[in-house]
């Protein structure tokens, strides 16, 4: 009969197992989303993924079931943590109406960016290859957040608005996207913390204009009598 300390030796044996299983995991999730973002689905290797994780190849099946098992997880999870942040943004910044969610918003998807660069490549590379699970993963995750902004939107503002939102997405990725070209091209590091607080300064300002302006043109239809 097993004794007690037998099955807490078991239970110890079994937990370390799962603890570097969810490790490996984990490592080939960050090795998949960085070699994804480099060379798109279909030049990403398992081998490579599971180089850059510093693990062996079979464990790419056993954790994901195949390369495309672990692409769409990647892919789930970059999403998955950006709908986080926002709403998370759009929450917590209860006092600050349309123009203090928006801006919350603004600093935490600039966050999410210095600490993943490689996913706008990633979601890029997807779009190219013309990948049919990115749209729905992405209006699963990112079109909640258009809709809990709604209520504080009037309804004949919400056209200015998406384009206000297409506007702010342009100028919090194009950086990222093109680093390189904009490294060589102004001579910096646009990606340094300095160059990111800029250029949060300066979308901050994008959005208060834009909100002014959304603000005086609601007005005005107000006050037209027709």
């Amino acid at each position: 009969m097993p004794s007690m300390d037998d099955s807490a030796d078991s239970r110890a044996t079994v937990d370390g197992r799962e603890e570097r299983g969810d490790r490996t995991a984990e490592a080939l999730l960050a090795a998949g989303r960085r070699v994804f973002a480099e060379l798109g689905y279909h030049g990403a290797s398992v081998r490579a993924i599971a180089g850059a994780a510093e693990v062996n190849p079979a464990l790419v099946r056993y954790h994901f079931g195949s390369k495309e098992g672990l692409y769409h997880q990647v892919i789930e999870r970059a999403m998955s943590s950006l709908r986080q942040r926002l709403l998370r943004a759009l929450i917590d910044d209860e006092g600050g109406g349309l123009r203090g969610r928006v801006q919350a918003m603004v600093r935490a998807y600039l966050e999410y960016l210095t600490e993943y660069r490689d996913v706008p490549r990633l979601v890029q590379r997807a779009l190219l290859d013309r990948d049919p699970n990115l749209r729905r993963i992405a209006g699963e995750h990112l079109r909640p957040l258009l809709e809990a902004s709604r209520p504080f939107i009037a309804p004949e503002a919400h056209d200015s608005v998406d384009e206000m939102v297409t506007s702010m997405f342009g100028a919090l990725i194009a950086p990222v996207l093109y680093e390189p070209l904009l490294t060589d091209l102004f001579g910096r590091d646009v990606l340094s913390p300095e160059s990111i607080r800029q250029r949060q300064r300066h979308i901050e300002t994008l959005v208060d204009f834009a909100l002014d302006r959304l603000q005086s043109a609601t007005e005005a239809a107000d006050d037209d009598p027709a």
